[in-house]
């Protein structure tokens, strides 16, 4: 349950960074688990996070799954509840700690403690599972970007020449306006998001460890 919740360098070749960014086919090979993971209430807009410094893999796996998740390496604990509150973001931090803090216990900011010891594609299932959400189409996964299908002739200029000629299928980033297709880390990307949506798909929780997902005050 959320905290402040009412009631409760590569070859290009071979795609280089941008095959883990994505397009819009990750949730076809995740159909299954995707099935039984249930919708959010009410069909209400996505949801949007902040990780906090011990979260970064948690964030792409997010991004991968559908949602825009913002990660702050390093950031201090008041300035990133102070973000979290300034921008609507929901806060998925592991330091039980932050949840001490006024504004998440008085439901300023909502907050989701993540369980430590879990895998970045565990937690991004823990999340999923415990909001109740959806795997989506995939969004950028290098800063949450919607992703916006582009027409080859469109980014022939923006890509090396073999990609054009390997690949007929682009998208383009709506934030941060990098060019995207499916390359050699495609696959990789499609079983982490199906793994996630397969942890969320799974009714009970593992125990968490001593600490715990601290709940609303």
């Amino acid at each position: 349950m959320l905290v402040g919740e009412a009631g409760g360098g590569a070859d290009p070749a071979q795609g280089g960074a941008a095959p883990a960014q994505g397009g819009a086919a990750v949730q076809d090979s995740a159909a299954q688990a995707q099935d039984s993971v249930a919708p959010a209430q009410g069909g209400a807009a996505a949801p949007s996070f902040l990780c906090d410094a011990m979260l970064g893999g948690l964030s792409r796996w997010l991004r991968g799954a559908g949602y825009d998740a913002k990660f702050e390496h390093g950031i201090d604990d008041g300035d990133l509840v102070r973000l979290a509150q300034q921008t609507g973001r929901v806060l998925l931090s592991s330091d039980a700690g932050v949840f001490e803090r006024r504004s998440l216990r008085t439901a300023a900011v909502r907050g989701l403690y993540v369980p430590r010891g879990l895998r970045p594609t565990e937690q991004a299932g823990f999340v999923l599972r415990e909001l109740g959400l959806p795997v989506r189409d995939p969004r950028c996964m290098a800063c949450g970007g919607a992703l916006t299908a582009a027409p080859k002739d469109s980014v022939r200029d923006a890509v090396p020449a073999v990609v054009a000629d390997r690949h007929d299928e682009f998208w383009r980033c709506d934030r941060c306006g990098k060019v995207l297709w499916k390359g050699s880390h495609w696959d990789g990307i499609v079983a982490g998001v199906a793994a996630a949506a397969g942890v969320a798909a799974v009714t009970e929780a593992p125990a968490p460890p001593a600490g715990g997902r601290k709940p609303p005050s």
